[in-house]
């Protein structure tokens, strides 16, 4: 009998149907158990042989086509036992899935990938090893934003042995480049001697090459931590230097990443004129990056925003960038911007919706252990519970956050825990811890020359004075922070606390 009178036959039985006639004659099962059956009464041989046979045959048909086929290919070889083939042809899903921002189903891909492969040896060969690495920095790359930061570093570290005895420069680099990055990523600052002999490794290595955009790398990779954690001058100056020499390099996905941390640098020391150029270059340049770069460019967007005072802005940005993030699975993002997000609804007034939002940051933070942001979002979330008149809603232990914000160098976050502590302790009239809290953290703040933030906690530091009936040491803050405000131009909070003042000076008129 013919192959078509025996899809006639299949097709009479109602056991197969035609898809199509063009480009190619197909036919589908009618049913999965149709197909599962048949499937299940071959021998295991006769499958293996089945799809070794389909695999080359897609391989001679359509060679112009080996990209799109790539995820095809690898089941066929997998099933056919070929891991060489499979492997490989993973590793080109791998790179196509980031290419197009499908961060999940580039994990899953290289995840599959590093299964297949055998226990290294000593005599393993170059093609292997090469593959071995890339698929550690392709799991490290696509999976930033959901898995536990612990999982990423000990892939990059179980891929530098490889990396040193294959003796490529570029790939050694970029191992080193990534596990700098999951290092200070789990709080180490650039001094602990696990990031820094990251560091000085790609520094050598671009020398060695005189590669001056690799150079400007591990300067930008400790720019884009100081900005977040302080000092936050340096971190800006790093930046600064770091960009040019980058945008040589042609790393979009890079540059993109480094502008958005200098636009929340500027934003933080109040120079917004520069904070939405670098946000605005930011945007632009994560076009042509990766989803993770263009969801952090949003982020940097609704901060700069929110640093402006310009809420209605801000909100929607950190909302939308909340809800892509969470659909594409990039749950680092998502984290960020629920804090962004929960933190502009709280200075709006929405704190039920504030609390949801800061709830689901939280929540996150707990599950990929971020110990830079962790403590931070814990903070505010229970300074948005104490608003509420409910009690802590992420355990209320101001102090283990402090002391885990300490031990990380981070100053910055320091500073954001001590303020809404003093706003906690205000609202529970507790107004002698609110008074100290409110003075460590503007001390941070005052050195770090954080100013929209110092601006808002001298407001509250004002105002508590003024409610423990210290007018005079009241109305002092109250105007340091009108100044503030006035040399930045953000006018609304700036009215807000001349109201405050016109008040302080009335109730001392009729005193």
């Amino acid at each position: 009998m013919t192959m078509d009178a025996r899809l006639d036959t299949l097709e009479a039985k109602g056991l197969i149907r035609l898809a199509s006639y063009r480009p190619e004659l197909e036919y589908l099962f009618r049913h999965w158990l149709v197909q599962d059956a048949a499937y299940g009464s071959l021998l295991k041989q006769e499958r293996r042989e089945l799809h070794r046979l389909v695999g080359e045959a897609l391989e001679m048909l359509y060679p112009d086509r080996i990209d799109e086929l790539a995820a095809v290919l690898a089941l066929h070889f997998e099933q056919s036992g070929d891991t060489t083939k499979a492997i490989e042809y993973l590793v080109a899903v791998g790179r196509h899935a980031l290419e197009g921002a499908a961060i999940r189903e580039a994990f899953s891909a290289f995840d599959r990938a590093a299964a297949l492969l055998p226990a290294a040896s000593a005599d393993e060969d170059a093609g292997s090893r090469r593959l071995r690495i890339e698929i550690a920095i392709g799991r490290a790359r696509s999976s930033w934003s959901f898995r536990p930061v612990d999982e990423l570093i000990g892939d990059l570290e179980a891929a530098m042995q490889p990396a040193a005895a294959l003796g490529d420069p570029e790939l050694i680099a970029a191992v080193h480049l990534n596990l700098a990055l999951g290092l200070m990523q789990s709080g180490l600052p650039a001094t602990d001697p696990k990031v820094r002999r990251s560091l000085d490794e790609v520094t050598q290595i671009a020398e060695k090459l005189g590669d001056h955009s690799l150079l400007a790398m591990p300067l930008a990779i400790v720019g884009m931590n100081q900005v977040m954690t302080g000092p936050v001058r340096d971190g800006v100056r790093a930046l600064e230097q770091a960009i040019p020499l980058m945008e040589q390099r042609q790393d979009v996905i890079g540059a993109s990443f480094a502008r958005g941390s200098l636009a929340m640098g500027y934003a933080e020391l109040g120079e917004f004129d520069k904070a939405e150029k670098a946000a605005k270059e930011a945007t632009d340049l994560a076009v042509g990056g990766d989803l993770i770069s263009q969801l952090d460019a949003l982020i940097s967007d609704a901060m700069v925003r929110s640093a402006r005072g310009q809420l209605d802005e801000a909100g929607p940005i950190a909302q939308a960038c909340v809800l892509r993030a969470e659909e594409t699975g990039a749950t680092a993002c998502a984290m960020v911007s629920s804090w962004v997000l929960g933190d502009v609804l709280h200075r709006q007034g929405k704190l039920k919706e504030s609390l949801v939002a800061l709830r689901r940051g939280n929540e996150i933070a707990m599950v990929v252990d971020r110990k830079v942001w962790r403590p931070t979002i814990q903070a505010w979330l229970d300074g948005t519970a104490a608003a509420l008149g409910e009690k802590a809603a992420a355990g209320g232990d101001w102090q283990a956050a402090l002391e885990t914000a300490i031990s990380i160098g981070n100053r910055m976050g320091e500073a954001g825990i001590r303020w809404k502590h003093a706003q906690s302790a205000a609202s529970n009239a507790d107004l002698a811890t609110a008074l100290a809290e409110f003075e460590a953290s503007a001390m941070i703040l005052e050195s770090e020359g954080s100013r929209p933030t110092l601006a808002r906690v001298l407001r509250g530091w004002g105002e508590s004075l003024l409610s423990a009936g210290r007018n005079a040491e009241g109305t002092e803050k109250l105007r340091r922070s009108l100044a503030f405000f006035e040399e930045m131009g953000i006018a609304a909070e700036a009215e807000q606390v001349r109201a405050l003042l016109d008040m302080a000076v009335a109730a001392d008129e009729e005193g």
